[in-house]
């Protein structure tokens, strides 16, 4: 079964073409070369997401921690990422802005209204 069409009906073929990629690389007959990936094409556009808390860290973190308990030890790692602080919240705004960001979702841990008055103080 192959998961998707044009997928190497062989592993003869697939071996084929990791022994040389530059030749699986090569544009079909007729067609010229692009010199980047998205040449002639739109940029699709970049999105990111953080977890902030900044009335309550520990309540947002608890909250974190049991949403993303499905996944294991990895629910602490997450929560550890929560955004407790404006100078956090400030740097993870400017390190994704540096990045070429366009969409930049930030998403409160505590169910207090107050939370996006305090985001707003922040990135004003």
């Amino acid at each position: 079964m192959r998961p998707w069409p044009g997928w190497p009906a062989t592993p003869t073929v697939t071996r084929t073409a990791a022994a040389h990629p530059a030749r699986s690389r090569r544009p079909p007959p007729g067609r010229k070369p692009r010199g980047t990936i998205w040449a002639g094409r739109a940029r699709p556009k970049l999105w990111g997401q953080a977890y902030f808390g900044l009335g309550d860290p520990d309540r947002g973190s608890a909250y974190l921690r049991d949403y993303y308990a499905f996944t294991g030890p990895f629910a602490e790692t997450i929560a550890a990422a929560n955004l407790t602080s404006a100078r956090a919240i400030r740097d993870l705004i400017r390190g994704y802005r540096a990045e070429g960001c366009d969409e930049l979702v930030l998403l409160p841990t505590v169910s207090d209204p107050a939370e996006v008055e305090r985001l707003a103080e922040v990135v004003a």
